[in-house]
């Protein structure tokens, strides 16, 4: 019987498949080889066990390893022919190897990575936005170093920008308190621009000892059960602190223990700083936009289990960052079920890009070589204060290499399409000052 493949849909393919009998008797032959040097059965030396007594022994055992062993090469190798790469395992039935069976049969249903026409991906355009480092940008800097250093005296006037503020508050919802949002001796640095602008607004102009109520809308990166929401916050000021900034010069600099003597040298680093930071911004937007184009450029078929997959690591992070922000909390099956919802279209493109690039890097042929890996691993090792050697071999056992692996490949191949592109950068006009 000829082996054949047809198509359930795009991503799911139906197998009947049919092994040669001298395949699995190969198979079975190299099993009882392997298992008769390791077993030890009475009255016989080990590796001299004879292969009829195995059979009486481990026969059911060595046949369903071999079958299982001959049921995944074959299986990889058909689809291999035909260009299709499985996703997770198949769902095996009808396995079927009668007595004096010409061969082994069984079906199949397994999912597949789409076949789909690569387009275009060589000399991508982008536009991306640079932001100038300005003198401005520069004393922004200096400003926030000072304001690190600053000694805070406590005043009795109201609140104002600059000032450092302490206070209770808590969220209420039709009159009673909402669960996990109050919170003590919360403090706040004002005017910066940090924090939500209208608990800034309220507590601006209170003195120690005031009351306010505000409405804040809460943003959709809150926590899951109250992203969205729009709540009544009661607010307490409990006291204000006045800032004292240290004065910019030769003493306050060597004071950072950066290596610094003067201001001029200090202010040069801050440039290389601002300006290196500039660059990453510019590449990050300029990769982003190549991979929102790529997705956009090929819309095919995604298979369910690894959208699944990617939906499921994205809920586990909203479920450690609720951990975090409210320890004990957990979703409930409604709000699980409506983040899987609102989480798919991000879902969704992450696994087309991944596949995307995947398709890319074989075609260009890019891969990481041995020097890349060996970098992630020392890099690693050194995060972690291990030996590389060490944590290499641990690695390896977890498959924590083969992932590794991985990312480096797509990195690599993300590297490689930015290089083909045509990045237009467009400096931004310093904003205009009164």
């Amino acid at each position: 019987m000829p082996s054949t493949v047809s198509d359930i849909d795009a991503c799911t393919k139906r197998l009947e498949v049919a092994v040669p009998r001298e395949e699995v008797a190969r198979e079975m032959d190299r099993a009882f080889a392997r298992l008769s040097g390791r077993v030890r059965i009475k009255g016989f030396r080990k590796g001299k066990v004879p292969r009829q007594i195995l059979e009486r022994y481990y026969g059911e055992e060595v046949q369903a390893e071999v079958i299982n062993r001959v049921i995944g090469a074959s299986y990889r190798q058909l689809l291999a022919e035909r260009g299709m790469r499985p996703v997770g395992e198949p769902n095996v039935t009808d396995i079927s190897m009668e007595k004096d069976a010409p061969e082994l049969q069984y079906k199949a249903t397994v999912e597949v990575i789409p076949s789909f026409e690569l387009g275009e991906y060589k000399g991508l355009a982008a536009t991306v936005k640079r932001r100038p480092v300005t003198g401005e940008a520069v004393e922004g800097q200096f400003k926030l170093l000072r304001q690190r250093a600053a000694h805070f005296h406590e005043v009795d006037r109201p609140a104002q920008a600059g000032d450092y503020v302490q206070f209770d508050i808590e969220a209420f919802e039709e009159g009673e308190p909402v669960p996990g949002t109050k919170g003590e001796n919360q403090a706040m640095l004002l005017g910066e621009g940090e924090n939500e602008r209208a608990l800034e607004e309220a507590l601006a102009g209170m003195t120690a000892g005031g009351e306010r109520e505000v409405d804040i809308r809460l943003p959709e990166s809150a926590a899951p059960a109250l992203a969205g929401k729009t709540l009544r916050f009661k607010v307490q000021l409990k006291g204000v602190k006045e800032p004292h900034l240290p004065e910019l010069n030769e003493d306050f600099v060597r004071s950072l223990g950066r290596g610094f003597n003067t201001v001029a040298e200090l202010e040069a680093q801050i440039r290389r700083e601002m300006e290196g930071m500039e660059d990453a911004s510019v590449r990050a937007q300029g990769m982003g936009e190549l991979l929102r184009q790529l997705v956009e450029a090929h819309p095919f078929e995604i298979p369910p289990t690894l959208l699944k997959s990617e939906i499921d690591e994205r809920v586990r992070e909203v479920e450690r960052r609720l951990a975090q922000e409210t320890p004990g909390a957990r979703l409930s099956a409604s709000q699980a079920d409506e983040i899987r919802e609102r989480l798919r279209p991000e879902a969704e493109a992450r696994v087309r890009e991944l596949i995307l690039v995947e398709r890319i890097r074989e075609r260009e042929g890019i891969h990481a070589e041995a020097e890349d890996l060996d970098l992630q691993v020392r890099r690693l090792a050194a995060r972690h204060g291990m030996d590389p050697e060490k944590l290499r071999r641990r690695m390896a056992v977890t498959g924590g290499l083969d992932s590794l692996v991985s990312n480096i490949n797509y990195n690599k191949a993300v590297e490689w399409l930015y290089a083909q592109a045509k990045v237009e950068v467009k400096v931004e006009e310093p904003a205009a000052t009164a």
